[in-house]
């Protein structure tokens, strides 16, 4: 049949040729009148005829596809009019003018339809939801790429009209173009493909050999393998791009699961500061008040049996003090609420003091813990963090020594002081070293056993040193055991002298065995705190009074009172404030020393106490500076 209607186009005079042109017009017709979009004809058919789209993808992903897709439309809708005027105009002469008419007439309908699809799919953009729109406008782009496809593939028909392989040739050329430019811009929805390519091809394979006689079969071949190429490399672009979308979500999504986490985690922090700000005076309370107990049962034990036991008692209780103060100190710099201070510390007594923790569980597993550390060795740290380091370090020696035992040294060397913990335990291959110090990486422990730790410490502890300014390391021979070390900065010679020196007062202070003369007024709600004062007072000496409040205050100060120091704590019930008391008592009682008794970890009331000048002391009060306090302030006898 095509070899008939060839044969019949090339005898009849390219100006008249009425029968395939009532041909051409009455298909274009039809598909003129079918392809309106959104017409329900057209979907029915096209879901009949054509194969569905791919598999179904989420709303956001369609919808960022449909807008990629829609990003070359201006581009397109041009074309559909440039391409076919130039070509009618080039080629005139040479093909039926009729014919060139009506196919610039049909890619004209083409172009009126893809402005009306772009411009309402703009325009609802801006008023529907994304579902909504992308709903409505996902199924008229398929209506619209079946009529690019209809109005492109009917350029084939020209083939019919003209006897120039010239002409013939460029059609096929702006074809292959057409087939390019769609399987790159149509590539992030390869159904449109289908939809758009299905009704290009098929005419021009068809007509292939009319346009070419005699190789119409080469053609054929190379469309159907353009087509196939096409075809893959518009595939590979939508992997690509639908990947690169569900990242993008993936990304967002995390991010903003990471942002909320963050947000959490904020606060629970805060929460955090708010409860150990809330909290922390009543859980001072206790060790405050044995710390003062212990040590008025120190001063008033003349029984030489007891002394021992007295001794051990106040020893653990400063341990519980210690404790304590770490955990309230090390809560303040986690949060950043203050910088970590350096200042010189001496490491003899902190490496025996933090071994001594671990004894009893070293004598049941049967290792040795031994300290080795030079008498005034002094390294610039924070207290807190220094202990915590170290206490991490000899902890987790221990988890992993089965036998054997833990050695601690520390000496100095001419830029730094180097702390190391040695243990004779399993090792550490080297492929696990660079991982090390990561926070809950475990080496022994792929299950997760938490029974066997979280794997923090050596974060915490590489976060430590790294508050200190220091460094830090690790040595480590599988089956033989392992070094971990950390060096911090050498305290100058001059500041360890001074450090002496203070050492030396302090212990004269602690060997003089007078006691004071003076009055004390304690200002302390709670009831043991105010019996512990009363406790250590009369154990050295002094007399004391006390008040749970400022009109029981008062009250003492009518009947005569006249102290020498007013001890008053920060918090006080109601409305009452010991810095509002204390300064209303300057007033009254002029001749009275004042000092602020708080457990405020950080206030509005400390900050103002500490900017008015007033001595603050934190409680647990340290014995030892009370009584250098009290020594400074009242009369020795």
């Amino acid at each position: 049949m095509i070899c008939a209607i060839r044969n019949m186009n090339r005898t009849i005079p390219a100006t008249v040729s009425p029968r395939p042109t009532l041909f051409a017009g009455s298909f274009l017709q039809w598909a003129v009148v079918a392809t309106i979009p959104g017409t329900p004809l057209l979907n029915a058919l096209l879901n009949k005829l054509l194969p569905p789209p791919g598999p179904q993808l989420d709303t956001e992903t369609r919808a960022k596809l449909l807008v990629t897709v829609h990003r070359v439309s201006p581009t397109a809708i041009a074309s559909s009019v440039l391409l076919p005027g130039l070509t009618a105009w080039t080629f005139w002469y040479e093909a039926n003018q009729v014919a060139l008419l009506l196919w610039c007439a049909i890619m004209l309908v083409l172009t009126v339809a893809g402005s009306w699809f772009y411009v309402g799919f703009k325009r609802d953009s801006g008023k529907m939801s994304r579902s909504a729109h992308t709903r409505k406008w996902w199924n008229n782009m398929r209506a619209i790429a079946f009529l690019t496809g209809l109005t492109w593939g009917s350029s084939a028909l020209l083939h019919l009209y003209t006897s120039s392989m010239v002409f013939s040739a460029v059609l096929y050329l702006l074809t292959l173009g057409v087939l390019a430019g769609g399987a790159t811009s149509q590539s992030p929805i390869p159904s449109n493909l289908v939809f758009a390519g299905v009704p290009i091809l098929v005419p021009n394979i068809l007509l292939a050999d009319f346009a070419f006689p005699g190789h119409g079969g080469y053609v054929q071949i190379l469309l159907v393998i353009y087509a196939l190429m096409l075809a893959r490399h518009s595939l590979n672009l939508q992997h690509t791009l639908v990947r690169a979308i569900q990242l993008e979500s993936e990304s967002r999504r995390l991010a903003k699961q990471f942002q909320e986490e963050k947000e959490r985690a904020l606060h629970a922090s805060e929460e955090k500061s708010r409860f150990l700000a809330a909290a922390s005076h009543d859980l001072r309370q206790p060790v405050h008040a044995l710390v003062m107990l212990v040590e008025a049962l120190r001063a008033r034990n003349q029984s030489t049996a007891l002394h021992p036991l007295v001794e051990q008692v106040a020893a653990g209780t400063q341990t519980i003090d210690l404790l304590f103060r770490s955990l309230l100190d090390l809560s303040k710099l986690e949060g950043r609420k203050v910088l970590p201070t350096m200042e010189p510390c001496e490491l003899n007594a902190l490496v025996n003091d933090v071994m001594s923790q671990f004894a009893a569980d070293a004598r049941e597993s049967g290792l040795t813990l031994t300290p080795r550390v030079p008498d005034e060795l002094y390294a610039m740290a924070e207290p807190v963090l220094l202990r915590r380091a170290l206490f991490n370090l000899v902890q987790n020696a221990l988890r992993y020594t089965k036998r054997g035992g833990i050695l601690v040294t520390a000496r100095q060397r001419r830029k730094h002081v180097r702390v190391e913990v040695w243990d004779t335990g399993a090792g550490i291959t080297p492929e696990h070293l660079p991982e090390i110090f990561s926070p809950y990486y475990q080496v022994h422990n792929p299950q997760r056993d938490p029974s066997q730790g979280l794997g923090l410490g050596l974060a915490i502890f590489k976060e430590c040193v790294r508050l200190m300014r220091g460094t830090y390391g690790v040595r480590s021979v599988p089956g033989k055991g392992s070094v971990f070390w950390f060096a911090l900065a050498p305290v100058p010679d001059e500041t360890v002298a001074s450090v002496r020196a203070m050492r030396k007062n302090a212990q004269a202070e602690e060997a003089r065995q007078d006691r004071l003369r003076g009055t004390v007024l304690v200002v302390d709600d709670d009831s043991q705190i105010r019996k512990a004062w009363i406790a250590l007072m009369e154990a050295w000496g002094i007399r004391v009074a006390c008040a749970a409040h400022g009109q029981e205050a008062d009250a003492l100060f009518a009947k005569g009172l006249k102290p020498d120091i007013i001890f008053c704590d920060l918090r006080l019930p109601g409305n009452e404030n010991g810095l509002d008391l204390l300064e209303r008592w300057q007033t009254t009682q002029p001749q009275a020393r004042s000092a602020l008794l708080t457990g405020d970890l950080k206030s509005a009331a400390l900050l103002a106490a500490e900017d008015a000048g007033y001595f603050v002391l934190p409680k647990p009060v340290d014995p030892a500076n009370l009584r250098m306090l009290l020594r400074r302030w009242l009369t020795a006898v």
